[in-house]
């Protein structure tokens, strides 16, 4: 189960993601965050068949798209992007099979919201350096610069842009970023932006998610320890947490045999 075996196949609305595995232990799905793309979970998916944890899991994950929604309505933008998941999920499945959705950074509250679409099937929910469902308010001044790293179309700017919250560099882990980095629109980049800064209502609750919730947390500064571990797993009724160290906000390119250690671990305890 490597990228370079992944079907891509598209939904009927036109949702790409990538396809990979077989077996019948369950349904994998990976949703990426801001400025990352389907492909940045490889890695990953890699790590976990080389040690055999993901044996009889399929998997997929989801390459979001632009929606038609203003900015402003970022509880709108993030249920849109949940329904890309969601749609993705019931073509893909199989049936009666159990569903484990994987979400990173704004991937998080995405997850969130498409898991709890998902009560039947869910068996769990993970959630790499999320942001939280509540959203991110943040300086004005800092936003516009985040807006303006949005309008950089340049994948490789942005993709070193992207890999200077790495705490483990490297020529390797660059090459990750770089290769993550999606050609998208700068309508789509601001989109998606507006959506985890913005947040949903639904953040400021008790989550509705009730399968069991791990949340990763790392040495990230932006998205830090004591935040996620209050606002995030805080939420849900049952969570757990995990520690990937030597990794900053993208901890699946930078330690992917680290956060695919701790889902492997998770899998086996649902």
């Amino acid at each position: 189960m490597t990228h370079d075996t992944f079907e891509r196949p598209f939904t009927p609305s036109g949702i790409q993601y990538l396809q990979a595995g077989d077996g019948d232990a369950g349904l994998l799905v990976f949703t990426h965050g801001w400025r990352d793309s389907a492909l940045g979970w490889q890695w990953v998916i890699d790590e976990l068949a080389r040690s055999g944890a993901a044996a009889g899991w399929r998997v997929v994950s989801v390459q979001r798209k632009e929606v038609a929604r203003r900015d402003e309505d970022t509880a709108g933008l993030l249920e849109d992007f949940a329904s890309q998941v969601v749609e993705v999920v019931h073509h893909a499945k199989r049936p009666h099979e159990r569903v484990v959705v994987v979400g990173q950074s704004m991937g998080g509250p995405v997850g969130e919201l498409a898991a709890a679409q998902l009560p039947d099937l869910l068996a769990g929910l993970v959630l790499v350096t999320p942001a939280p469902l509540a959203g991110s308010p943040l300086p004005s001044d800092v936003v516009e610069a985040f807006k303006a790293n949005g309008r950089e179309l340049d994948r490789v700017t942005t993709a070193l842009s992207r890999a200077q919250l790495a705490v483990s560099a490297s020529d390797a882990v660059t090459l990750r970023f770089v290769i993550s980095t999606p050609p998208e629109t700068e309508r789509a980049s601001l989109q998606s932006l507006a959506s985890w800064i913005g947040g949903h209502p639904l953040g400021r609750r008790q989550s509705s998610v009730t399968a069991p919730a791990l949340v990763v947390v790392t040495d990230d500064t932006f998205f830090p320890e004591e935040m996620l571990r209050t606002e995030v797993a805080g939420r849900f009724a049952d969570s757990h947490v995990a520690e990937v160290r030597g990794a900053g906000h993208c901890p699946h390119l930078e330690r992917p045999e680290a956060v695919a250690h701790v889902i492997a671990e998770f899998l086996t305890k649902l």
